[in-house]
């Protein structure tokens, strides 16, 4: 599946033009960089689990997912946010080309996004405006965006910042897969709170696997398990085969054993 995924992305970003080449080739450095592809990964996933044979509606929301992603990281590394000279063990954009490339490259891939929405293939216009709204509500204020000032200016609801910084695109993620297939609200509601459990497991990891623990280390594998047990529930009370999702969760978790100590 991160096959197709990478496959497709390569094809939405062209190779040339004859008149902003950089922005480009910035593009592709970042968007084609080897990764997990989470989000697009959690947008297949669902499609597929609650409607066999959608994985070629949801390709295009999916891909459009993870350039907002990208924007985001490539903006994170950035001097004035968290001043990052790596990324997947390559240099960061703004040191490959430079920090003004870099904010445009962001933002050509955030704008892209949305047009790939508009123009995605096989979908209805109702749909497609609600997978716009459905992104720019978890991208923007009272989403990433807003997360992401809660971090620089140190917020102390550390629940608050994760549920917007990180949770949200991940909510997002699952929207998709209910959006392309024409779910109904109830499991809507459904993957909304599998998808806020999935982003807050996600993030206590990471902060684990970064010895980063604002709970505290102990609590933060409490919290671990917990959320683990909270998420698999959830998707018990999906519909369709939710063995992907199971997976990726437990795969999530497993991550957080590079760093086993006694409470795991």
């Amino acid at each position: 599946m991160i096959d197709l995924i990478d496959s497709e992305l390569e094809k939405l970003i062209p190779a040339s033009s004859p008149y902003y080449l950089s922005l480009l080739e910035g593009a592709r450095y970042s968007l084609l960089a080897p990764g997990k592809r989470m989000r697009p990964l959690l947008t297949l996933y669902t499609a597929e689990m609650l409607e066999e044979g959608s994985t070629e509606r949801a390709l295009h929301p999916a891909c459009a997912l993870e350039m907002v992603h990208c924007y985001s990281l490539i903006h994170d590394d950035l001097p004035c946010m968290d001043d990052d000279d790596f990324r997947r063990g390559r240099p960061t954009l703004h040191k490959v080309y430079n920090e003004g490339h870099a904010v445009l490259v962001g933002d050509y891939l955030l704008t892209h996004a949305f047009d790939i929405l508009a123009h995605a293939p096989s979908l209805s216009a109702e749909q497609k405006i609600s997978l716009i709204q459905t992104l720019s509500s978890a991208s923007g204020g009272d989403g990433m965006i807003g997360g992401q000032v809660m971090d620089i200016e140190e917020s102390k609801d550390i629940t608050q910042l994760h549920q917007r910084k990180t949770a949200a695109l991940f909510r997002c993620a699952l929207a998709f897969g209910g959006i392309v297939t024409g779910a109904s609200t109830e499991t809507l509601d459904k993957l909304a709170l599998f998808g806020k459990q999935f982003g807050e497991l996600f993030q206590i990891v990471d902060d684990i696997l970064d010895g980063d623990h604002p709970l505290g280390e102990e609590k933060a594998w409490e919290a671990m398990h917990s959320i683990e047990a909270q998420a698999l529930k959830t998707l018990e009370e999906l519909p369709g085969d939710t063995t992907s999702l199971r997976e990726l969760t437990l795969l999530v978790v497993q991550q957080s054993q590079k760093c086993a100590t006694p409470h795991s």
